[in-house]
């Protein structure tokens, strides 16, 4: 993983600018993010209570990808001098142990008097599934 944010400002932005990285979804993550959030909802943590769900094993937390998107926002695009405004976000499948994910963002919309970007997001499994969309707004503090 690079450490390094990237430095876009404001005026290096353009629509339909575009970022990814990907990310495969652990047990350990999910635990750490049980640990950090709180939620240890069985349907994450215990495989007993999971196999009588409909998805029959455990399933990550969505926020766990959405944690995700915060560090292709904070990290890639626009990075370093990103201030997180609002973000939404749409579960259209779960996410499993081992699942290998690619998260995007997509500028759509730049609002000059607010030095602010609307950035589509999305993350996607390996066969191409979109798991998670929504939509992201940040203020570009340079």
């Amino acid at each position: 993983m690079n450490n390094k944010p990237e430095k876009f400002i404001y005026d290096d932005l353009t629509i339909g600018q575009e970022a990814h990285f990907e990310e495969t979804i652990t047990k350990e993550m999910v635990k750490e993010f049980s640990r950090v959030s709180g939620d240890v909802n069985p349907l994450h943590m215990d495989p007993g209570y999971a196999a009588e769900t409909a998805f029959k094993k455990p399933i990550a937390h969505g926020m766990l990808c959405g944690a995700l998107i915060s560090r292709l926002l904070g990290m890639h695009l626009p990075g370093l001098y990103c201030l997180y405004l609002s973000q939404n976000l749409n579960f259209k499948k779960p996410i499993f142990y081992g699942t290998k994910v690619t998260v995007k963002g997509m500028i759509v919309q730049k609002i000059d008097a607010y030095k602010t970007v609307r950035i589509e997001t999305s993350v996607h499994d390996e066969s191409g599934n979109v798991l998670i969309t929504g939509e992201a707004t940040v203020q570009l503090l340079k």
